[in-house]
């Protein structure tokens, strides 16, 4: 009992270690998997985001890029015009004075003093350029009540602080001369505290083919064929190469504005617009409310020209494009653009997009899952594979040990027999005849208990190395009974008890295709328990029955004596089930008997079943009957 328990530790043991190996492996698979997911699940949103801000800059370059290029007498009421030169100086409304453009709630100008105008609330001079030329005077009022707002917000030398001090080429000189000055001359690309236009990297020669009649639509196109390939970038990278679209767009805005008015005449020339430097243009944030405004210097004084963006609409705007991207997200405005993840950043504007996706929705992939499950169940098969084959090891090892203790024991008593009865037959110690005889009778009857022990044995080995019996013999059971009956009463005979052989009359004629040798030795080995086991028994009879039905011939064989005790109906199935302690408190015998008789039933097309009942054991063996 020891030795098996040390034998089961062992393997709980080395199962123990290798089942922490797979759940360490495991654990470590299942972090690489998740890091991996993790990684690609970001990797996935952050290519989103770019595509989402190439998106939403494509968009609003257009916009930008028109204000941000506007010239600066453009935000004054009226426009003074040279008209070729000296003394015919005309005026016009300024093409803002009919209403602001798209996305913007007002285009204003304000002085370092204080005082602030917009061409949107200036009331019409209806001699000037028409009425189609101003808006309504209840959009003007409107307009008027909007510029106090935004006044009484603003703090004008606070404001002159935040706004470059670069400044944009002139654009007095020839068209050739203008593109030439916007490549050698224009502030840097950068965003933060840099200029929103920004050098283009085309030659003279390729700048001249982009300017008049340069669309933002086809700045917009543009952007977009260019987006894909910049996706891969990020970060700064990927902010710069989108403010340096913004330049490109701005810097051919530049060109068409100042190249082309509504009028057709120069107003560059026009005495008050001489002197005048416009610096670049910076989106910025006072309080809520989004400004484009740039530093407009002119001799010694300062004024700030710009306009106020209509930021809810553009966000509105701006998100829509890219909800089949990013549903959830949002715009936020950015405050200290140094501070921000520029990954995240818009280029044309201070504002930054939150996507608002959890990266917690992913987990590990179908393929790790399947793989651990495999893992797994194989190493759970293997362990239950190696644990029955270890019990059906320690099993076998025990019945052999118990059979050979078994056969040691019932083999002594024999041998023992034959010694000691030889010896005194050979020495002469045995004078009567009748008593010679006795010996002789003894001794025979022994060593037919040896024979059958032996040929039981043997009949085991044979179906463990699969030879079936084979089933020629084609006999009535009347018949078949007759052939051993002589032997099974011998048998019984020797246990000083009595055998009844009763036959069915319906049985007699049944007729059997069978082993008639392995069936004898099956109703045998019964008759021998019976005579073993229930020879102590009041009444002493052992019956052996044939009985018939449809389909097969029943061979009862039933005694007087104790019947089967629980455990022994337990493992009546399992040969050498007897120990040398059993062998010597018990009947003679290896325990092979009834395991025995079962398989070669089996192995003749038959079944065989034990019952216990009170006034004795009953053991039927069913044969098919032959048609």
């Amino acid at each position: 009992m020891r030795r098996p328990l040390q034998i089961w530790l062992a393997f709980a043991a080395c199962a123990a270690i290798v089942v922490a190996a797979l759940a360490w492996l495991t654990r470590e698979a299942v972090r690489a998997d998740l890091a991996r997911s993790s990684a690609d699940a970001r990797e996935d949103l952050q290519r989103r985001i770019n595509l989402a801000l190439w998106r939403m800059d494509t968009k609003l370059a257009p916009l930008l890029a028109s204000e941000a290029a506007r010239p600066a007498y453009y935000y004054d009421a009226l426009l003074p015009s040279d008209n070729g030169g000296g003394y015919g100086a005309s005026v016009q409304p300024s093409p803002l004075a009919a209403g602001a453009p798209d996305n913007v709630l007002l285009n204003f100008a304000c002085a370092s003093n204080g005082q602030w105008s917009s061409p949107q609330a200036t009331q019409p001079a209806q001699e000037i350029g028409g009425s189609q030329s101003w808006l309504p005077a209840q959009q003007v009022a409107a307009n008027s009540k909007r510029l106090s707002e935004l006044a009484a917000q603003v703090n004008v030398a606070d404001l002159l602080k935040q706004l470059p001090s670069e400044s944009l080429p002139s654009a007095t000189g020839p068209q050739e001369q203008l593109s030439w000055d916007l490549q050698t001359e224009s502030p840097g690309s950068f965003y933060g505290n840099y200029a929103f236009v920004a050098p283009n990297s085309a030659p003279p020669e390729a700048q001249a083919n982009q300017q008049a009649g340069v669309q933002g639509k086809g700045a917009s196109r543009d952007a977009q064929q260019a987006a894909p390939q910049q996706l891969a970038g990020g970060g700064d990278n990927d902010l710069q190469q989108r403010s340096s679209r913004y330049q490109s767009v701005t810097q051919q805005e530049f060109v068409k504005q100042r190249r082309e008015n509504p009028y057709n005449v120069s107003f560059e020339n026009a005495p008050a617009n001489r002197g005048v430097v416009e610096g670049v243009s910076r989106p910025l944030w006072v309080d809520d409310e989004l400004l484009l405004a740039r530093r407009v210097t002119q001799g010694d004084q300062q004024r700030v020209v710009g306009s106020w963006l209509d930021w809810p609409a553009i966000r509105t705007d701006l998100l829509s494009e890219v909800n089949d991207l990013l549903p959830d997200a949002s715009l936020q405005p950015v405050t200290d653009v140094d501070a921000a993840d520029p990954s995240r950043m818009l280029a044309g504007i201070p504002a930054m997009i939150v996507p608002r996706e959890k990266l917690l929705a992913f987990g590990i992939t179908p393929a790790m899952t399947w793989a651990l499950a495999i893992g797994w169940t194989a190493l759970v098969v293997a362990l239950a594979a190696v644990a029955a084959l270890l019990a059906g090891v320690i099993a076998l090892s025990e019945r052999r040990a118990a059979f050979v203790s078994s056969v040691t024991h019932e083999l002594r008593t024999p041998l023992t027999t034959f010694r000691m009865y030889a010896e005194m037959l050979a020495a002469g110690m045995v004078p009567s005849e009748e008593r010679r005889r006795e010996y002789l009778a003894t001794l025979q009857t022994e060593a037919e208990r040896l024979s059958r022990l032996v040929e039981n044995v043997l009949s085991y080995a044979r179906l463990e190395r699969g030879r079936r019996p084979e089933r020629v013999d084609r006999l009535t059971a009347a018949a078949l009974l007759d052939r051993f009956s002589g032997r099974l009463q011998q048998r019984a005979a020797q246990a000083e008890m009595q055998l009844e052989v009763q036959v069915a009359p319906a049985a007699a004629d049944a007729k059997l295709l069978t082993d008639a040798g392995v069936v004898e030795q099956i109703l045998f080995n019964l008759v021998d328990n019976a005579a073993k086991y229930a020879a102590r028994a009041d009444d002493r009879r052992i019956h052996v029955e044939a009985t018939v039905d449809a389909s097969r011939v029943d061979f009862t064989v039933r005694d007087h004596g104790p019947g089967f005790a629980a455990g022994a109906l337990a493992r009546r199935d399992a040969p050498f089930r007897k120990s040398a302690q059993e062998a010597a408190e018990s009947a003679p015998g290896v325990g092979l008997g009834l395991a025995l008789c079962r398989r070669l039933a089996k192995q003749l097309g038959g079944t065989l079943s034990v019952e216990s009942a009170e006034t004795g054991a009953t053991v039927v063996l069913r044969l098919p009957r032959d048609a």
